[in-house]
């Protein structure tokens, strides 16, 4: 095999087929190669190919190859000569490699001919180690990234040409690569399709020829071994405010600071002003707690962040609190970057995440040539040694791995910032201090819910009080209140630290007993360790055994299907925890004891880093993370039951239990009840009064649900409902369907689950658009997939239901990226994805989303409300739905160029008495049309056409 080199002629080619299958009988049907040498394109060929056989319906779709000009193209046995003459002795190179190669191979053994005896590389896993942060490595979204000229996705002459220029950018950034980072990738050996590899071997050999070793740049360092960017923590931002620096409170004066792209709207405009004038003037009038519902479309993102601008200053930032990742990503790279190009002044943000996102340094380098068993872990190993050179923030999002596919990312993931040792080699650089600095200097501190609620100390312990914004309110209390739930059985407990005394005791060479035994410090350190561990497993022991007794022997349990549950009234948990309080005491001094121990231990391993081999930091730190995991269930197990009176009252508690009533199957379970007291404790004391805003916060004018959830003051709250500007009469069509047997049977049963089946096949059937069906429950939607796949419908249709495809995130993808396609999902669909345009124009609600009432925490709920003399289907079940519902419903219309129509299946619309108040309050302005199935698919048709 040759170098490859400047001189060698790469042959990119791309084909069309008719399938992927060869043992099928599959052909090629196009066939086009671009030759590139001295870093251009020299040459290029394309020609269509007669298969000899139909060309698949969906082939002829995607290609635009139809069979009448196929008819009049040579056959591959005409063109074979032609063909392996233009791909000998070149380098073969593809979009996915594993197929063109393999595939073209084949044709030309079918036609006599041997296969071609040539190097081939891919360009998709090139792209994914160069390129990690990218959430596409589709040839048409890579183009796009690149700005390549890309006119005819799937046809082969396009798609050859944009993988050339794609080959030469990569080919490029290969030889950019600081010599150590490309050293380090050979050295972890990523498995690479074909000869892929052999591109950065023969780049490695070009720098092992130079005479001087190639300079960093400028923008990186060489960090104990790993090169990584450098990062400034900012300038003094007291020089780049004046005090000439004003609000632009008309919207004469937003127009000159906004970019000429963003008109000035009327409700944007409005909501800028509510929220400045709120908190400007704090001598005259104080600022009260604000909630302002803002419809999607109006530009929420920049109503709250261009105020905020003008109010924020060094001491005061402002903390911005959002449920998604996403939304956090674009805050901080589109919405604030682009204020900063028109403002007088310059904003500065963060993104701060929990300390589990975050990369730590000492760990990857520790492991970084350590082999496992996963074939992934080199590939990944290489994507972050190419990250490290990019990333200012060492958040592991950034690189969108699965975690789920790479367990290498858990061994390497921040553990906090009180595990870090001043003498560590990563310490001055490591992201999780810089990131926290850089919060300490920053006007925007964007976190998600779920780290405001278990960060509040943070926020509480700053100089100033700082300003709090609340986005996407709806999930915010619902954030809470699932933060507050706890759920521990303590059998799994006794397991882990069974877990860790074995790794102490047995001498294993990869224990950690076996790797520390010639330290007497460590030695005696772990000795220590297993002896409070062994005292902790018969505390858990005996505090189950008595909370057994108290709670669950000789009670009447209600049976569930798969185990018994039992709520605790709050006279007998607060009984049990006086009575296990001597027991309880002592777990907790012994779990204060462990943790001194540990941060020892881990001082001293630290200190003594360089007797260890990377193999035994492979031990050391699976026995920290057998510790963490001990920690965090210990702690769940106190949250439960070391409690005060009050907490107990806060909070509902309940046991669950299998059917034989075994003392080791016993769970804990807690929930926080009263998340008013809990938020305004926690949470909003720490802050000037909150501004909430959202799409959809309201379930109706009157309810006080809203206000409950939240835990504020409706009489000293300002609300403000912003009018939508999109035009919904002309942008889409609701359909009540209505069906004779309606009231029959109910909306989770077999019956209607067939019957919503063949009315989803009727649907898409008839307009195969990008569907999104909503459902109540996982089971639903997999009894639901099941008939669909039974009738056939899946095997001719792109069908993807959670549960049975994968997680929510996985089947989103998917989904974006086939058109068209039905997704089945439920939770986080009805209110979490944003399927913008064309890649949702058509939603089905197959269920109206209530809750369970049988759920024990909604249980204890229901008789708070009880007690209160209100009904609790009126005061939480329906609010709740009807606000899910118009979350859903929110789902559609992104934008004001989206269209398309909502099908409401479920009949208790309009068969229940409800189902009016829940119509009436959906704020909705599409036009209703109620009907049959046949009527509503028949109006349907013609509303699509109107958009044709």
């Amino acid at each position: 095999m040759n170098n490859m080199n400047s001189k060698t002629t790469f042959a990119v080619v791309d084909i069309e087929t008719t399938g992927t299958d060869l043992a099928a009988d599959d052909r090629t049907i196009q066939f086009s190669c671009c030759l590139v040498s001295d870093n251009k394109i020299t040459d290029t060929f394309v020609t269509d190919i007669n298969p000899q056989r139909e060309v698949p319906n969906r082939i002829v779709q995607l290609t635009g190859i139809t069979n009448d000009r196929l008819t009049h193209a040579p056959t591959f046995d005409q063109v074979a000569a032609k063909l392996y003459g233009l791909l000998n002795e070149t380098v073969f190179v593809a979009h996915n490699v594993n197929f063109d190669f393999p595939f073209l191979n084949a044709e030309f053994q079918r036609v006599g001919y041997p296969e071609l005896q040539i190097e081939a590389i891919d360009t998709v896993t090139m792209s994914q180690i160069l390129l990690p942060t990218l959430s596409s490595y589709r040839l048409q979204d890579l183009s796009a990234y690149f700005n390549i000229e890309h006119d005819h996705p799937h046809t082969a002459d396009s798609d050859a040409l944009a993988t050339a220029k794609l080959l030469l950018i990569l080919l490029r950034q290969i030889e950019e690569l600081p010599s150590t980072t490309l050293q380090q990738i050979l050295n972890v050996s990523p498995s690479l399709p074909q000869d892929t590899l052999k591109v950065f071997l023969n780049a490695n050999e070009v720098n092992q020829k130079q005479a001087h070793v190639k300079k960093l740049p400028g923008h990186l360092k060489l960090s104990s071994g790993l090169v990584i960017r450098r990062r400034e923590l900012g300038n003094d931002k007291q020089q780049l405010r004046s005090a000439n620096d004003r609000y632009p409170k008309t919207k004469k004066a937003k127009a000159k600071i906004l970019p000429d792209q963003l008109e000035s709207r009327l409700e944007q405009n409005k909501m800028m002003n509510l929220i400045y004038n709120n908190y400007a003037d704090p001598q005259h009038h104080d600022a009260k707690t604000m909630v302002i519902e803002a419809p999607t479309g109006i530009g929420k993102s920049l109503g709250y962040c261009l105020p905020f601008s003008y109010l924020v200053s060094q001491q005061k930032p402002v903390v911005i609190s959002t449920s998604t990742t996403y939304l956090q990503f674009q805050l901080q790279n589109q919405t604030i970057p682009m204020l900063n190009q028109e403002l007088p002044f310059e904003i500065s943000s963060i993104i701060l995440k929990g300390a589990r996102h975050y990369i730590d340094l000492y760990k990857f380098k520790n492991l970084l040539f350590v082999p496992d068993n996963s074939h992934q872990t080199p590939f990944v190993k290489a994507q972050i040694l190419v990250w490290l050179t990019m990333t200012t923030t060492g958040d592991l999002d950034e690189l969108h791995l699965n975690v789920d596919q790479t367990p290498f990312v858990w061994k390497i993931q921040h553990t906090g910032v009180r595990w870090l040792d001043p003498s560590e080699p990563f310490y001055e650089d490591d992201f999780l201090r810089y990131n926290l600095k850089r919060a300490k200097l920053a006007d925007f501190i964007i976190v998600n819910h779920t780290y405001l609620i278990k960060n509040w100390q943070y926020f509480k312990e700053l100089p100033v009080k700082p300003y709090l914004l609340i986005d996407e309110t709806q999930q915010f209390a619902e954030t809470a209140i699932k933060n507050n739930q706890e759920k521990i059985n303590p059998l799994s407990l006794i397991t882990i630290i069974n877990k860790i005394l074995a790794s102490i005791n047995q001498n294993h060479e990869d224990n950690i007993g076996s790797i520390i035994a010639n330290n007497a410090i460590l030695g005696r350190l772990t000795d220590e360790l297993a002896d409070k561990l062994t005292t902790t497993k018969n505390l858990i022991h005996q505090i189950m055994t008595t909370i057994f007794s108290q709670v669950v022997a000789h009670k009447k349990l209600h049976r569930n299907v798969d185990f018994f549950e039992r709520l605790i009234p709050i006279t007998e948990m607060k009984d049990s925890t006086k009575a296990n309080q001597g027991m309880i005491q002592q777990l907790r001094h012994v779990k204060d004891q462990i943790d001194d121990l540990l941060v020892e231990l881990n001082r001293e391993v630290d200190n003594n880093a360089n007797s260890f081999t990377n193999q035994d930091f492979l031990g050391i730190y699976s026995f920290f993370e057998n510790y963490n995991h001990f920690n965090d269930r210990l702690r769940q197990l106190l949250g439960i039951i070391d409690v005060d009176d009050q907490s107990i009252e806060q909070h509902v508690t309940w046991v669950t239990i299998n059917h034989v009533k075994d003392v080791n199957s016993l769970t804990l379970n807690r929930g926080i009840l009263k998340t008013e007291d809990y938020l305004t404790e926690h949470i909003y004391s720490s802050f000037e009064p909150t501004t909430f805003t959202g799409a959809t916060i309201f379930s109706s004018r009157r309810s006080q649900f809203i206000y409950d959830l939240l835990g504020i003051d409706r009489q000293k709250t300002a609300v403000k409902r912003l009018k939508s500007d999109f035009n919904p009469a002309n942008q889409a069509r609701l359909y009540l369907v209505t069906d004779e047997s309606d009231a029959k049977f109910a909306t989770n049963s077999d019956a209607y689950l067939q019957q919503v089946a063949t009315n989803i096949e009727a649907i898409y059937g008839q307009v195969p658009r990008q569907t999104l069906v909503l459902f109540n429950s996982l089971n639903a939607i997999e009894r639901t997939y099941r008939l669909l796949q039974e009738s056939g419908f899946t095997a001719n249709h792109f069908v993807l239901a959670q549960g049975v495809h994968g997680t929510a995130t996985k089947i989103s993808k998917q989904f974006i990226h086939h058109e068209p396609a039905i997704l089945l999902g439920a939770n986080t669909f009805w209110q979490g994805v944003d399927f913008p345009h064309h890649l949702l124009e058509n939603l089905i609600v197959a269920q109206l989303p209530f809750d369970t009432p049988a759920d024990p925490y909604n249980h204890a709920r229901y008789s708070i409300e009880r007690s209160k003399g209100k009904n609790p289907f009126y005061s939480i079940t329906l609010p709740k739905a009807t606000l899910r519902l118009r979350q859903g419903m929110g789902r559609l219309l992104r934008t004001r160029d989206d269209y398309g129509t909502i099908f409401i299946l479920d009949p208790r619309l309009l068969t229940k008495r409800y189902g009016s108040i829940v119509l009436a309050n959906l704020r909705n302005e599409i036009p209703i049309v109620q009907g049959d199935i046949n009527h509503c698919i028949a109006d349907m048709v013609k509303f699509f056409e109107s958009k044709a």
